[in-house]
């Protein structure tokens, strides 16, 4: 998989986090042999799917085991972060709340794995960590489940209809919201309670896949600048995406584009999520004798597929200019706001 960043920018100003080294591998231990593991009791909601009871425990090995790794992941070097994790893109490294302040997770978290299936991501506080309703958290580009850790020294508390991913570890209690998912673990020194439907992706969770060489996509640094004013519809258009396949495969060669963005944000409580934003290619041209599905989008906030190309031949290439719309709404508050597009080929 090959990709490229785009910072969405109003003014423009490129938010990205400064990446830090994850450091030593984390080790769960004998904890990693399951999916929930409690030092106290563990209580299912209704309807339940996709958890085997065999991969839940209470013993004390792995209980043992998941206090030594919240220990050695917390004491690891970090790089300071707001405590409302939500509307931006992480890159791999290990991020701690400023202050020691408490996580939130108000709007999407996307991870961004850098085409490095090994990358970590570990994020830390002492204090507690909580969701709203319906928020996702999105591996793009190789990133992984089994490499993504929330490290928490109070109580887990996540709202309902959450698409949750990685390793959530607690020192405290844990409280998963109704109708979510999960693909890693719910690892607690105390109780953890896990909400009716709930599904389970899986277990084991994530292996690396094979990196796809000779295939490449490039886009434009940054937008251009743009004053975004409470409830106008404005256009922008992107400049040229490229994409270029290399790999001498034929007379089938097929690759695939998908797309998001993290949403845009000024500050806290100051946040335009990527539902605000669409996507439509125009002016395509392609080379090799591909064919190539189109796909527009109405929203940004989930990873979409926005190009099919099959049927290539040799080394081919094709080119386009997307075409941005962003809808403000009516209430929104007045800020410089920031974000990303990413865009993937694979």
């Amino acid at each position: 998989m090959a990709i490229s960043l785009l910072s969405l920018l109003a003014p423009v100003i490129a938010f990205f986090p400064t990446v830090a080294n994850a450091g030593t591998d984390p080790v769960l231990g004998v904890t990693g042999n399951f999916q929930i593991v409690s030092g106290a009791a563990i209580t299912l909601g209704g309807a339940i799917t996709g958890l085997d009871p065999t991969n839940t425990s209470t013993s004390t090995p792995a209980v043992n085991d998941l206090r030594g790794a919240i220990a050695t992941l917390s004491a690891l070097p970090s790089v300071s972060v707001p405590a409302d994790l939500g509307g931006r893109t992480y890159l791999p490294g290990t991020y701690a709340a400023a202050g020691g302040a408490a996580f939130a997770m108000t709007t999407n978290v996307i991870l961004d794995g850098k085409n490095d299936c090994a990358s970590k991501f570990i994020f830390i506080t002492p204090a507690a960590m909580n969701t709203t309703a319906g928020i996702s958290i999105t591996l793009i580009n190789e990133a992984k489940a089994s490499n993504v850790f929330w490290v928490v020294g109070g109580a887990i508390t996540t709202g309902a209809s959450n698409k949750l991913v990685g390793n959530f570890l607690s020192s405290a209690a844990m409280t998963i919201g109704a109708s979510s998912s999960i693909d890693g673990r719910f690892l607690a020194l105390a109780a953890i309670t896990v909400g009716a439907s709930v599904e389970f992706l899986g277990f084991p969770i994530s292996v690396c896949s094979p990196r796809v060489e000779g295939l490449s996509i490039s886009v434009p640094a940054t937008l251009e600048r743009r004053d975004l004013n409470a409830g106008e519809t404005i256009v922008i258009d992107m400049g040229p995406v490229i994409v270029t396949d290399t790999r001498g495969n034929g007379p089938n060669s097929s690759w695939t584009v998908s797309t998001i963005c993290s949403g845009l944000s000024a500050g806290p409580s100051k946040s335009l999520g990527g539902q605000y934003l669409a996507y439509a290619v125009r002016n395509l041209v392609k080379t090799g004798g591909l064919a190539i599905e189109v796909q527009s989008l109405t929203s940004m906030s989930e990873l979409a597929i926005i190009l099919n190309a099959t049927s290539g031949a040799g080394t081919n290439n094709a080119t386009w200019m997307p075409v941005i719309t962003i809808s403000i709404p009516e209430d929104q508050v007045a800020g410089t706001y920031t974000g990303s597009i990413t865009h993937s080929v694979y």
